[in-house]
């Protein structure tokens, strides 16, 4: 009988020693099971970040695609803007002004260009810049080269930076047929 107890003992212990191991093997597998649930959890959280990142690279791409196609069109607008603008210029006749409209009988018409760069390198944004650095044409009565461009350059002499580049005689009929010819002295 006391090999029956002794048995006994022994498999109340082995029983007891299995129940501890259970234990911590459930303990163990219970903190696995939280780990995967925690690691699923972080897995979902990235699959939606992930998923919210991607719809938010296809919004920007759409909206990059769109501005594109804004900026192409902004840059053939501007294109075609420039274009038109290179065509008015080459088509913009050249303005005649008239210095005086004092003249004597005797007089004779003088085309004189008078230049000021001055105004483009002090405000090259001054609408007239660029006619004053290319020559402005006046139209001046006078009985010589001399005269005319002595005239020209009192009227402008008060103001820094005027030259004359030019003075040459008229030699085109200026009133043309639709003003009925040349007016008289």
């Amino acid at each position: 009988m006391m090999i029956n107890f002794l048995i006994l003992l022994g498999i109340i212990a082995i029983g007891a020693w299995l129940g501890n191991v259970l234990l911590a093997v459930e303990a163990r597998v219970s903190q696995s099971r939280g780990r995967v649930r925690s690691a699923r959890d972080a897995i979902d959280k990235l699959d939606g970040t992930i998923r919210r990142l991607h719809r938010d690279e296809d919004r920007l791409n759409g909206e990059i695609e769109e501005l594109m196609q804004d900026i192409v069109a902004l840059r053939q607008k501007q294109a075609d803007a420039q274009r038109r603008l290179g065509e008015a210029q080459a088509k913009r006749r050249p303005q005649l002004l008239i210095l005086s409209d004092r003249r004597n009988p005797s007089d004779k018409e003088w085309l004189v260009t008078v230049i000021n760069p001055q105004i483009g390198e002090i405000d090259a944004a001054h609408p007239l810049a660029l006619d004053w650095t290319r020559g402005r044409d006046y139209l001046v009565w006078a009985e010589s080269e001399r005269d005319a461009a002595e005239r020209t350059a009192r009227r402008f002499s008060a103001r820094p930076g005027y030259q004359i580049k030019s003075v040459a005689p008229v030699k085109e009929d200026l009133y043309g047929p639709a003003a009925g010819g040349r007016p008289a002295a």
